[in-house]
């Protein structure tokens, strides 16, 4: 007679809950640089800076969050994901209290440094690790729906900004900003589940495979032992590794150069409240973008989303550096957002299609680096043209170059028809 055994149910797929909290810790670390346009005004009003100084203090932020990439990325693949993301926040909140005392534009700099720091501890890569170890088939639409996070923040972050700079100064108003995304984002972070295989589950919720025996997993562990020292060098050897870490360098570049968007409007003489609406305007239609673009790369070729969303990006930068008028602005602020934020979950996809997603945090790390020459001279190249013109029209027609180049080298992407470890 035969015995039937009860089979242990699986546990409820836990991805979309992740989704929703990983949403909610990215929204309250990237758009936080958002406040960083708002307070240029009020910087070169106190300190006497120029668009140049301001644009190199946004370098010197990017190349200490480049240079804490690739340990940071290598934590993340290996370390306690919780662990981490709450030291970001901590790191972010004093570092910003500490700029609100600064009384020399350096102290400015060096805080600013350390708070983006903190920021990339439990915003973008921490968020796409996770993500990526939780979905393969459903991954697009996954990343595009966590990044709806900082499009709700965007829209949120300027006006709030411009409005707490009025009433409490820009010193109080940075302050008030921090406090509160610390306050929102550690309870979150702390509720925020590990990797799939530490409580039970699998990517996409999938029927996972039957447990190795333990010689298989001990060969397993020695053989990924010895991979390792060599991993590092399949990736320089694969031309995919570098047309990615180049591509996405290039289009993230504009984005740093965003920076300089309120300062044009304002310079074109719209009042900084009705500037601050134009990026919160961006803001609505990234989550469109993102929404799309994630939907889309889970079904068509993914080069193709890429470079339309880069391509589409480029198309609203010309009609700013064009126009002149508040009209004109917010026209832009549709292929602005459309574009821009389409594009943002598509890396870490392109990324975890071509190297996998135990290699994410590695990967990503190390594509932050190829990226820093590109993310470095974005703001001083903007602003140094401006003051060397007079007016921004030059440098925004050039971002649009560079994100047509940088859609010129994605295309070139040969993505494996399986994923590596899949």
């Amino acid at each position: 007679m035969t015995h039937l055994i009860p089979s242990t149910p699986s546990p409820p797929f836990d991805g979309w809950r992740i989704v929703a909290l990983a949403a909610l810790s990215q929204g309250l670390a990237l758009p936080l640089l958002g406040a960083y346009a708002l307070v240029a005004t009020p910087l070169i009003e106190e300190f006497g800076a120029s668009t140049t100084q301001l644009g190199v203090g946004m370098s010197i932020a990017i190349l200490a969050t480049a240079l804490a990439g690739a340990p940071l990325g290598i934590a993340l693949d290996r370390g306690p994901l919780r662990t981490i993301m709450l030291s970001g926040v901590a790191l972010m909140l004093a570092s910003v209290v500490a700029l609100s005392r600064g009384m020399a534009l350096w102290q400015l700099a060096a805080c600013f440094a350390f708070a983006t720091v903190g920021m990339s501890m439990y915003g973008m890569l921490p968020v796409q690790v996770i993500l990526v170890n939780w979905f393969v088939l459903r991954r697009g639409s996954a990343l595009s729906w966590a990044f709806v996070g900082t499009s709700v923040a965007a829209f949120v972050v300027p006006p709030t900004t411009a409005w707490l700079i009025e009433w409490l100064g820009w010193r109080g108003a940075v302050v008030a900003l921090a406090t509160g995304a610390a306050a929102l984002a550690a309870p979150v972070i702390a509720r925020l589940v590990k990797r799939p295989e530490e409580v039970g589950q699998t990517p996409d919720g999938m029927p996972a495979e039957p447990p190795a025996s333990e010689s298989v997993r001990e060969g397993g562990e020695a053989a990924r032992a010895q991979s390792g020292a060599s991993e590092v060098m399949r990736w320089l050897r694969d031309p995919n590794f570098w047309l990615i870490g180049v591509g996405v360098g290039l289009a993230l570049s504009v984005s740093i150069a965003t920076l300089f968007l309120v300062r044009h409007l304002e310079t074109l003489g719209i009042p900084r409240t009705r500037a601050a609406l134009i990026p919160s305007s961006m803001a609505l239609f990234g989550i469109v973008g993102k929404l799309s673009a994630g939907w889309l790369i889970d079904r068509i070729d993914a080069r193709a989303v890429v470079v339309a969303a880069l391509l589409l990006h480029a198309l609203g930068w010309a009609i700013v550096a064009s126009g002149s008028s508040y009209s004109a602005m917010l026209l832009a602020s549709a292929p602005l957002g459309l574009g821009g934020g389409g594009f943002l979950p598509l890396p870490a996809v392109l990324q975890g299609r071509c190297f996998g997603r135990g290699a994410i945090g590695r990967v990503g790390g190390f594509h932050a680096l190829m990226g820093l020459p590109f993310l470095l001279s974005a703001a001083p190249l903007v602003g140094w043209s401006e003051g060397l013109t007079g007016a921004f029209t030059a440098p925004f027609y050039g971002l649009v170059g560079v994100l047509s180049l940088g859609a010129g080298v994605l295309a070139c992407l040969r993505i494996p028809a399986v994923e590596p470890g899949a």
